[in-house]
């Protein structure tokens, strides 16, 4: 099978948009293959479909249905490129993803070789916690469910190996659509992010995460029962996230990082 893509670097969060059409039901073992290092290599795949609502200029099926911010900016950054955007243009397009219920909205500038995109994320729909067992015995850990993806918050004495090997026995509890566990370093604010998908059995340390700067933004706005803003420093650079508080409860969220398209091309799976 020949399989047109686009690979994007958003924060490096490498993603594989699949511009060929593709079976829903095919979705995840052309996925799995892509991601593989002899084949496209990256961290996350999404598929181009036709979109349904109202509004909507694309539709973004994520590999295994999870909802990502990182992507939706990817697909916006190639609708412009698609457009033929000039340098310090910009436009606003709105996506429908999988995991959301409503088309997301997606602001994206042409810097440069480069695109600078700003998500306007789904609002949590809860912020509370987990009690997750750990080498130490349970613990419990702040979680924020996003349509489409929970993420929790640890703190950085939880070591890579132990989340990595934790993390699918973790998903057992809490039951999420996909999982993302963002070690938290709230001296230099910054976070490593992992993300398991259930349907596609992947746990993956990214360079970047937007729906994890999302959730990070709504807890610690949660916590302080203020509006929070502030560069989220992660391995590939760093995302902004914003979130607003009106009467005590999360209002907006938007995060904003940079887009380089890197790789247009076909595979063969």
């Amino acid at each position: 099978m020949e399989i047109s893509f686009v690979k994007v670097s958003p924060t490096q969060n490498v993603t594989i948009l699949v511009t060929s059409a593709v079976a829903r039901e095919a979705q995840g073992a052309v996925a799995a293959r892509l991601l593989e290092w002899d084949s496209v290599c990256g961290e996350q795949v999404g598929f181009l479909e036709a979109p349904s609502l109202p509004g909507a200029r694309a539709r973004l099926q994520m590999m295994g249905g999870e909802f990502c911010g990182n992507a939706t900016m990817s697909l916006g950054a190639y609708l412009a490129r698609q457009e033929g955007m000039a340098d310090g243009n910009c436009a606003e397009y709105r996506i429908e993803v999988s995991g959301a219920d409503a088309p997301v909205a997606c602001r994206i500038a042409r810097v440069g070789g480069a695109y600078r995109g700003t998500v306007w994320m789904p609002l949590p729909e809860s912020i509370g916690t987990a009690a997750l067992e750990t080498d130490a015995g349970a613990v419990e850990l702040p979680l924020v469910e996003l349509p489409g993806i929970s993420h929790v918050v640890a703190p950085v004495s939880l070591g890579r190996a132990e989340i990595e090997r934790r993390i699918r026995g973790w998903n057992g509890v809490i039951g999420a659509e996909a999982l993302g566990v963002l070690r938290f370093d709230e001296d230099a604010q910054t976070i490593e992010p992992i993300v398991y998908v259930p349907s596609t059995d992947s746990a993956v340390w990214e360079r970047g995460c937007g729906s994890g700067t999302a959730a990070l933004g709504c807890w610690l706005a949660h916590r302080e029962s203020r509006p929070y803003r502030a560069p989220i420093r992660q391995p590939g650079g760093k995302i902004d996230v914003s979130v607003s508080v009106q009467n005590g409860k999360i209002s907006g969220v938007e995060i904003t990082g940079t887009v380089r398209i890197t790789v247009l091309g076909t595979a063969f799976v």
